[in-house]
């Protein structure tokens, strides 16, 4: 397990600007993956087949993209989200409401284990020892989105938590994306109403991924922002200072830092660049080197 404090270079960065964020969390499994591309599905605990079924079918599409998938771990639609993204050798966070000494469900012990073995993350803003109470799982709901570009709700009962967390993405300035529902289904209430207060109806994957102008998804699931890219690409003094930094050896995040002097945004995105130009190599542990 390692704590995450909130002045930690591995604290996810969307996750700073929430509204009351965690000051630290607390991380099992790929602490890397809270800084790449994620993104929330949500829904109801007793969901229908047709819910499952769309949970199932959005995880999978968009793990294929190289997109982190972001749930609760409950039971229901966060369940069949975890395992469907699994299923495809996808990566999946599950935000808990407790501490790791108190899984909840219980019943779900296994595919957390499943998760972290697939290089997946867990993580919680509680102590190892604190129980699940009802304040905390409304509490999780603000990571969830939190650490996530966009939410996508698939159900959710007149009265639920998933509605809190849509309502959570949009105060963060994220797009909500609802699954249409019939009218005679309870569970496609809340994805009904969001949709009419100016949700985006999904009916397909594009729908969700072209929304994202400004994200180019690459192939090593990390993200540029396309506003900023020609600035990146042309920043060849900064990428060199990286370079030159790595001719004597392999180093860390941490070293390079201290002997570029680079502001830590910046040094991720060179070493970005320099990856995707496959120029260096990360190794394990989060060691660079020149290839």
């Amino acid at each position: 397990m390692e704590i995450i404090k909130f002045d930690s270079i591995y604290y996810p960065e969307k996750l700073r600007k929430i509204k009351n964020p965690p000051k630290q969390i607390y991380v099992l499994g790929d602490v890397k993956l809270l800084n790449k591309i994620n993104f929330a599905i949500v829904g109801s605990r007793k969901c229908t087949s047709y819910g499952e079924k769309m949970a199932i079918k959005f995880a999978k599409e968009l793990s294929k993209y190289e997109i982190n998938i972001v749930s609760g771990l409950a039971l229901g639609i966060d369940t069949f989200v975890h395992k469907s993204t699994l299923e495809v050798n996808g990566k999946t966070i599950a935000v808990l409401p407790s501490g790791f000494n108190y899984i909840y469900p219980k019943s779900n012990e296994g595919l957390l284990k499943k998760i972290i073995k697939n290089k997946g993350c867990v993580i919680s803003e509680y102590p190892i020892n604190q129980e699940p109470i009802s304040e905390n799982f409304l509490e999780r709901n603000r990571i969830v989105c939190g650490i996530s570009i966009g939410t996508l709700v698939v159900e959710g009962g007149a009265r639920s938590g998933t509605s809190v967390t849509a309502r959570l993405t949009k105060e963060q300035g994220k797009p909500v994306f609802c699954i249409p529902s019939s009218l005679e289904n309870k569970k496609g209430y809340t994805t009904n109403l969001l949709i009419k207060k100016g949700a985006f109806l999904v009916t397909d994957i594009n729908d969700i991924i072209q929304k994202f102008e400004d994200i180019e998804f690459s192939k090593n699931g990390n993200y540029i922002d396309k506003n900023n890219r020609e600035k990146l690409i042309n920043s060849t003094y900064k990428n060199n200072k990286i370079y030159k930094c790595l001719l004597s050896g392999s180093k860390n995040i941490n070293q390079i830092i201290q002997e570029t002097k680079l502001p830590i945004g910046e040094i991720n995105y060179s070493l970005m660049l320099l990856q995707m130009e496959q120029k260096i190599l990360e190794l394990p542990g989060g060691n660079y080197k020149i290839i």
